[in-house]
């Protein structure tokens, strides 16, 4: 048996955690905190388990399909509240009886006292409509009222303190008040008010940390109280532990804590917590002060929650014991969660690196576990005599189902329907056959994709929300081991997410799809959109469209295009990309009422280049005007959105590396920017040398020069530096057409009113 030390591990865990808040946030490139966060799937029915049983809160685990128990606080002040109701032949309502114990003050309690001993007087205040005030006043429940005097003296010197900052005891008063405490505890009839009277002063004594006198007073004081069953012993009991505990005495302590942890649910968490066996002959020696199987079975079940132990061998010693023990089916469904994480969906996990670095899960010792496991659960489905023996045949089959053995699993699952009979483990049994049908799915076919979606259609898929992201990844997985890129994108992503960054075979296996006419159920359903009747074949081509025209490479963006029905082409954006602009704005937008859908645009464009071939004279304004269309169409141009869908100003700084793909968040291949002005520059060129027309090849000159600096700022491995924390310094190789502004069109009207008022070609001519 491994060494059990919850203590120091609480506090090993408490100071490594805040220790991390303190280190700065690793921060991922899509500019967000890396999401930590345990990524896995569960299938486990929280009601297979009684979630109200005594010991769920503490073997189900604290996983989220657990939080619908309740916190610990609230269920001690019930059991408190209740048992207060029952010696009061249950008149007093609880909310009365709640307001008294936890909330009226001292000085209230002393009033009522008073009024208790005058006659014909009524209680006033915050307790005059007060059942439990009443009823106290009408009986004359001194004893009663002084308890309940005493005990709000003592509250405010036991308050639990701050592991950080242990508050500071003022002992004398603490000292005073047991004396106090004594003497009310000799003239006290009552042996309830004894009790609690005893639990008073116990208290007072551990909390001053006064170990020794705390276990004198408790064998001085509990065998003086003849009471029935009452929870206060247990809350007495857990201090008699604490103080055996201050005083080294761990075993006694660790077996007391134990009893408590069996008997009381309001203090179990702190029991739990407390119970420290740190070697096995230590484990050997509490083992020995049980004196019943039902004290050893909660010895067993409370190390089997350890982390460091091997659960499956202390429910084997539990069943020994007692096989219908209430721990076996808790620990059970616990150990089964555990290994979900470990095991479920591993192949195709896409997060499973994010797990093992972050979770380390899959624990080394999950394989172990899981056979150890399963052989003990094979032992009790056999013998049947557990309290819940479908529970134990369900489990069976999961268990081969998260070893692998699909085969198995569905046999064992198959053939427990019908023959089970609870409603819920039904239900259980049917979403795990639907867990071992998807698992084990090996290839890609009609008959598969068809089964996926009634299975996405039914309503036991609609109860478990981690089917939704099984598949998916399941899917994901196959279609890309397969080689189907343009399903597994769309099993993960959205078409929006493409566009970031079109990839061409995803893009033309999606339009096979849509053009394909015995789809699957499954393939209808990924290219339909919302109204379920148009599909989504021209978005695609527009996709494909762009992502050419993102190239320049303009004929196959058109014929992309003309691929699209023409009722559809307006749907993707109307621009003009042929007007002016001589100043580049990345965050500018430019409205223009005269628009073109992209179809247009190309089309235009080759006529330009058509007439500028078959007119010389013109041929010069004709290549301009296409120069103008293609410059703006890039990332530096007004109607960037013609050859791209995202634009971010932040690119720029990244732009010289010469890798114009970005990281971006929900990108999954990133966003790249058009950023290639060779084209365009190609065109500024033949329009400048062509050009008859001074101010004509002064303009093209003047954006051919823009091109060439934007392709320094551009190209991998430029490396420039700013002048006067402005201007970035540029070459003169890519400063050739300002040079020949410079000497050969300074006197044209165009460099007047546009060129010199340009800072780039100020830096220029101040370093010429």
């Amino acid at each position: 048996m491994k060494k059990i030390n919850k203590i120091a591990l609480i506090g090993i865990s408490t100071f490594c955690f805040l220790l991390l808040l303190c280190l700065p946030t690793k921060i991922s490139k899509g500019c967000g905190p890396y999401d930590r966060s345990f990524y896995g799937y569960t299938f486990l029915n929280p009601k297979i388990v009684d979630l109200d049983a005594p010991k769920a809160r503490y073997f189900a685990g604290f996983e989220k399909i657990f939080r619908q128990l309740k916190p610990t606080e609230d269920l001690q002040k019930t059991d408190n509240l209740t048992e207060w109701r029952e010696r009061f032949c249950e008149v007093p309502r609880i909310v009365d009886l709640q307001f008294v114990i936890y909330k009226a003050s001292l000085t209230q309690m002393r009033r009522l006292k008073t009024v208790m001993k005058r006659k014909n007087a009524s209680i006033t205040g915050g307790l005059a409509n007060n059942s439990f005030a009443r009823h106290l006043q009408t009986n004359k429940c001194e004893e009663a009222v002084d308890y309940l005097i005493f005990a709000k003296r003592c509250e405010p010197h036991v308050v639990a303190g701050n592991n950080w900052k242990p508050s500071q005891r003022d002992t004398v008063t603490m000292q005073f008040l047991i004396k106090d405490g004594l003497k009310e505890f000799k003239k006290t009839k009552s042996h309830y008010f004894r009790l609690r009277y005893a639990y008073q002063i116990i208290r007072l004594a551990h909390y001053k940390r006064d170990y020794q006198q705390t276990l004198d007073l408790y064998d001085n004081l509990m065998p003086k109280t003849d009471n029935d069953p009452s929870i206060i012993e247990d809350w007495i009991l857990g201090h008699k532990a604490g103080a055996l505990m201050g005083l080294g005495r761990n075993v006694e302590a660790s077996y007391l804590y134990s009893k408590i942890f069996q008997n009381t649910p309001s203090k179990r968490e702190s029991a739990y917590r407390s119970f420290l066996i740190k070697t096995d002959e230590e484990w050997l020696e509490c083992l020995r002060l049980c004196q019943s199987d039902a004290e050893r079975a909660t010895l067993y079940a409370m190390r089997a929650n350890d982390p460091n132990s091997n659960a499956a061998e202390e429910m084997a010693k539990i069943y020994e014991i007692d096989p219908k023990n209430e721990h076996l089916e808790l620990l059970l469904v616990r150990e089964i969660q555990k290994l979900e994480k470990d095991l479920l969906g591993l192949d195709f996990n896409k997060k499973k690196k994010s797990n093992r670095r972050n979770h380390n899960i899959p624990r080394k010792q999950a394989g172990k576990n899981l056979l150890d496991l399963l052989q003990l659960v094979l032992k009790v489905s056999e013998k049947n005599d557990t309290n819940t023996p479908d529970l134990w045949h369900i489990a069976e089959g999961y268990l081969e189902l998260l070893g692998g053995d699909y085969y198995a699993a569905k046999n064992t699952l198959e053939e427990l329907q019908g023959n089970v009979s609870s409603v819920i483990l039904e239900e259980q049994l049917e979403a795990l056959m639907m867990v071992a049908n998807i698992d084990g799915l090996e290839a890609v076919n009609t008959e598969m994709e068809d089964l996926i979606v009634d299975y996405e259609r039914s309503d036991l898929f609609k109860k478990y929300p981690d089917f939704g992201k099984f598949v998916k990844d399941k899917l994901t997985h196959l279609y890309a081991e397969q080689g189907f890129r343009g399903k597994a994108f769309l099993e993960e992503y959205t078409l929006n997410q493409l566009k970031y960054n079109p990839q061409l075979p995803i893009i033309e296996e999606l339009i096979a799809i849509c053009r394909k006419e015995d789809k699957s159920k499954l393939e209808k359903e990924m290219v339909m959109k919302s109204d379920g009747v148009t599909t989504i074949e021209s978005d695609l081509w527009d996709i494909k469209g762009t992502y050419y025209l993102g190239q320049m490479q303009l004929e196959s963006a058109l014929e992309a295009y003309r691929q699209m029905p023409r009722k559809d082409r307006d749907q993707f954006g109307l621009f003009n990309p042929f007007r002016e602009e001589f100043v580049d704005c990345v965050n500018c937008r430019v409205i223009d009422t005269a628009g073109y859908n992209k179809t247009v645009i190309l089309e235009q464009i080759l006529e330009l280049e058509y007439k500028a071939k078959a007119d010389m004279e013109k041929g010069a304004f004709y290549y301009y005007q296409i120069g103008n269309a293609l410059y703006n169409m890039t990332y530096f141009g007004y109607e960037w959105e013609v050859a791209d869908y995202f634009r971010s100003g932040a690119s720029w700084y990244g732009l010289k590396t010469g890798e114009h793909v970005f990281t971006k968040p929900n990108a999954p291949f990133g966003n790249r920017e058009t950023v290639n002005c060779s084209l365009p520059l190609y065109y500024y060129d033949k329009a400048f040398r062509l050009a008859s027309n001074n101010e004509l090849a002064a303009r093209a000159a003047f954006m051919a020069a823009k091109c060439q600096q934007n392709q320094f700022f551009t190209e991998k491995g430029s490396d420039y530096t700013t002048y006067g924390n402005q201007i970035p310094y540029v070459p003169n190789a890519y400063r050739q057409y300002f040079k020949i502004i410079k000497d050969y069109y300074a006197e044209t009207q165009f460099y007047s009113e546009v060129v010199q008022e340009c800072l780039y070609y100020e830096m220029y001519a101040l370093r010429n």
